[in-house]
């Protein structure tokens, strides 16, 4: 659901560059600093790696090709930490350090963590999880030194499954958020459960998936996409995001429940397995291309050291915001209570919530025609305030900001398909804001 369109700064700022920056099949990296302290880094929280048993198109563990796309992908994709979460079926069974999928030139970073160094320079570095019941990210070891006992285990959601993830270092999250009932969720939270998915990429696209899960017509945006795969459309490729990407309210309300009992972390789901639509597009990569997936959204951390633990703990204090890369990369966003940035837990009532709108990053793609931002504040899951600027909190809730864009910026890409699909899409969501509770 679309609401609020309401600029973000009182007077109109033209944002709008001298020069376009022209569409490129890479992303540019993250390199400002975040208010408040620390730096800004790009995370993929939930993909698949040739180790989960569909990946690949169901090709063997060892697919070499797939895992180069992979590993080529979070590069150009500008990822600076993948928070991998392959399926226990051969995950349970394999070899701590062969989680990380170790090629010559990586290293490994304190045993509990994999270093990649890109063809640029530029690092990313990987972490291990799984995706079954649970999502348990950035384990420190297997549950278990026993490859049954780790499956058994790794295929459950009940105490003794959040004991033995939590016990191993993980921070333990739900994928598929529109799959579970709250009920569930909130049984989870109960014991142990972090965050869950505001947003899974699978079930945008999963026929069955959007019709029972998310309450969407299951093939709607067959009419949209279609021309993107069309040799003779210059439409750039990637953009068939755009075809298919709604808000998935339902995760987003269970979400928001969830954060009015505690603390609840918000992340995107990439879900990239590279096994559902081989076909080629005019640039001549698949559909489902891992750097294409990971290039449409991500998460973005707040870290205060660049290593694994510095990630992890940005994870835990939901110093983070989620970002639709492939509408543009924002600068200068931030959101604040008094002299919290990015998230309370408990904070008192009477502080100032600020909040800061982004512009587009000087390197984004765009051409010359500026985009319409807007900004809307919710609290308890209802829209408040709109704009940005800043209030005394006098009720108490929780207090989330959502970024809106229409990316006319974007018109030159979209080319002949511009008109189809500009209008306003959700850009980033913040996290919660819990006050006075």
């Amino acid at each position: 659901m679309l609401l609020l369109i309401a600029a973000c700064t009182p007077d109109p700022v033209d944002s709008a560059p001298a020069e376009p920056v022209p569409w490129t099949h890479t992303r540019p990296a993250l390199h400002e600093d975040a208010p408040g302290g620390g730096a800004l880094r790009r995370a993929i929280i939930h993909l698949h790696s040739p180790l989960s048993h569909d990946a690949c198109d169901d090709h063997e563990m060892a697919d070499e090709p797939c895992l180069a796309d992979l590993r080529a992908g979070l590069c150009d994709a500008a990822i600076d930490y993948a928070f991998m979460t392959d399926h226990p079926s051969n995950a349970a069974y394999t070899a701590w350090t062969d989680l990380f999928s170790p090629q010559d030139g990586d290293q490994l970073v304190d045993g509990v963590a994999s270093r990649i160094t890109c063809p640029d320079g530029k690092t990313v570095t990987w972490t291990a999880g799984i995706e079954d019941e649970l999502m348990p990210v950035s384990l420190d070891r297997h549950v278990s030194e026993d490859p049954a006992e780790n499956d058994r285990i790794y295929n459950n959601s009940d105490e003794e499954a959040f004991t033995q993830d939590i016990a191993a270092g993980a921070v333990v999250l739900q994928a598929h958020t529109e799959g579970q009932t709250l009920e569930a969720l909130l049984e989870r939270q109960a014991r142990g459960l972090s965050g869950v998915e505001l947003f899974n990429l699978h079930a945008m696209v999963d026929p069955t998936k959007r019709e029972e899960d998310l309450g969407l017509e299951a093939l709607s945006y067959l009419a949209a996409a279609g021309p993107f795969i069309d040799a003779a459309t210059a439409s750039e490729p990637d953009l068939v995001f755009l075809a298919f990407y709604e808000e998935q309210t339902v995760s987003i309300e269970r979400w928001d429940a969830l954060n009015t009992i505690g603390p609840t972390l918000a992340t995107g789901g990439t879900d990239a397995h590279e096994n559902a639509l081989p076909m080629e597009m005019t640039d001549g990569e698949r559909v489902d291309s891992y750097r294409r997936m990971m290039s449409w959204f991500s998460n973005y951390l707040i870290v205060d050291e660049d290593s694994p633990a510095g990630a992890e703990a940005a994870l835990r204090a939901r110093k983070s915001f989620v970002v639709f890369d492939v509408l543009g990369v924002p600068s200068g966003f931030d959101v604040s209570y008094d002299e919290e940035h990015w998230s309370t837990t408990d904070a008192a009532l009477g502080g100032e919530l600020r909040v800061t709108c982004p512009t587009l990053a000087a390197d984004s793609p765009t051409d010359t025609t500026e985009p319409a931002i807007t900004s809307a504040v919710y609290k308890d899951g209802a829209p408040w305030k709109t704009g940005c600027g800043s209030w005394t909190i006098t009720e108490p809730g929780v207090y989330r900001v959502r970024v809106d864009i229409v990316p006319e910026h974007l018109r030159t890409a979209l080319s002949d398909q511009a008109d189809a699909l500009i209008h306003a899409y959700p850009w980033l969501y913040s996290q919660g804001f819990r006050i006075g509770l």
